[in-house]
């Protein structure tokens, strides 16, 4: 099979490069326990995932009312960064990718705030091997909207078709054709195989490793 030249890797960050969903649903239980609100299982908590802490934590608790939002998100960050963050997992063969295509630019776009990120990064000792992290609360859009990623091209002077996003979420498919670049969908993380074969990625991938077969 010939292999398709990609000069250019953005990776979402949550489902894709490390199995970080469970500790912030855990911790939104914790929080939604201490405010005293009625419990919510992980199946209710995840259909707000993929968008960033403040829809998690508003669609958790069912609201947006500024007061208790503000108490529920300080809760919720309490607990994830006193217990969550430090269990974070890398999925397999993520440090073995990042090493083999050492020479490619790697960019995280992801909806998580910053902060988080290089936390889970420095973990793991991993930050060096990329050159930018925007993150949900520093980049100036979120995903779907490709405003980032349409920004990244025009810097670093990329070929739209040469630029590959990789993600976990049809979200992240989204957010790559509306940026016209190729996109990659990973089957072990958020949304299933049959979801993201749904919206057409460019290519599919089990593991992370199956892509030095597809690029180049």
């Amino acid at each position: 099979m010939k292999r398709t030249p990609i000069d250019f890797l953005i990776f979402d960050f949550d489902g894709t490069l490390t199995d970080s969903i469970p500790a912030a649903v855990l911790a939104i239980q914790k929080m939604i326990a201490e405010l005293g609100l009625p419990y919510k299982s992980k199946e209710e908590i995840n259909k707000h995932v993929g968008y960033g802490e403040v829809p998690l934590v508003s669609g958790s608790i069912g609201g947006d009312e500024p007061k208790l939002l503000k108490r529920a998100m300080e809760i919720y960050f309490r607990h994830y960064i006193e217990e969550g963050i430090k269990t974070i997992p890398l999925y397999p063969q993520v440090r073995e990718f990042l090493e083999y295509f050492m020479s490619k630019p790697k960019i995280i776009v992801s909806n998580k705030k910053d902060e988080f990120i290089r936390i889970i990064l420095n973990n793991h000792g991993l930050i060096s091997c990329f050159k930018e992290i925007l993150g949900g609360d520093t980049a100036p859009c979120l995903k779907p909207d490709p405003c980032v990623i349409v920004e990244l091209i025009r810097k670093y002077k990329v070929l739209p078709e040469r630029a590959l996003f990789i993600g976990d979420m049809i979200v992240d498919i989204e957010t790559g054709k509306n940026a016209g670049i190729k996109t990659c969908g990973v089957t072990y993380g958020f949304d299933g195989r049959e979801k993201l074969t749904a919206h057409h990625p460019d290519f599919l991938v089990g593991d992370l490793l199956e892509l030095k077969d597809l690029i180049v």
